[in-house]
């Protein structure tokens, strides 16, 4: 089995200690891990950088050995996205998608966001609006390149999605949910009570416990994928 991770840090951000943190307790529980540093912004933008990530997970994708693509936050949105543009060009879809606290919606529209703002002690609205406004570059923040939430969801592989209750982006999440229920996806949304932003790189009990789930999830949904066909 296989992941391929996609680290968030809002398109601004690169890999910090904590994601190695997660990395390793994949890694340990038998899964090859790829870790692409992909370009940020505001150097780069999603028109920049989406073709060699979709390149690269297209490769994957027709490896016999099951590719599950994990990505948290900002790139839990750019798992989604990568399915989405797999299912668009009628290339061979990945096992699954696993999407930790993603960043569905870069306008952060929703109307709860303000109130979730203080419990999350991790995000600041205002700081997210800038970054997907560079990560954008000449495109509108809502286009289904950067906000799946508009780039529909049949077709797509089993998604399972991790949230905390405390999460800014939960109510993205929550839209996420009611729009599955009009497919035929495989969506299960795993809400953590009491759960701040990507809790589950952290070293703590919570942490721990959803890196645990994290492995047997993978473990699952790689066992469960369609059979390679050449």
């Amino acid at each position: 089995m296989r992941v391929l991770y996609l680290h968030g840090g809002g398109y601004v951000h690169p890999l910090t200690s904590d994601y190695w943190r997660l990395l390793r307790s994949l890694a340990s529980d038998g899964a090859e891990v790829i870790v692409p540093a992909y370009p940020l912004a505001p150097g780069a933008t999603v028109d920049d950088v989406l073709p060699i990530l979709l390149d690269l997970v297209t490769s994957l994708a027709d490896d016999p050995t099951p590719t599950v693509i994990m990505g948290d936050s900002a790139g839990g949105a750019l798992a989604i996205v990568l399915a989405q543009r797999l299912r668009d060009q009628g290339r061979r879809q990945v096992a699954a998608i696993i999407a930790l606290c993603p960043w569905l919606d870069p306008t952060l529209s929703q109307p709860e966001v303000e109130d979730l703002e203080s419990t999350d002690p991790m995000l600041a609205e205002s700081g997210l609006r800038a970054a997907g406004r560079w990560w954008a570059g000449r495109r509108d923040p809502a286009d289904p390149l950067l906000s799946p939430l508009h780039g529909g969801l049949d077709g797509l592989p089993p998604v399972d999605v991790l949230i905390g209750d405390r999460d800014i982006l939960r109510p993205a999440v929550d839209l996420l949910a009611e729009q599955a229920e009009r497919t035929d996806i495989d969506l299960h949304v795993h809400e953590v009570r009491s759960m701040f932003h990507v809790w589950m790189t952290r070293a703590i009990p919570e942490g721990r416990r959803t890196r645990r789930l994290l492995s047997d999830l993978v473990r699952q949904r790689a066992a469960t994928a369609v059979p390679f066909r050449p």
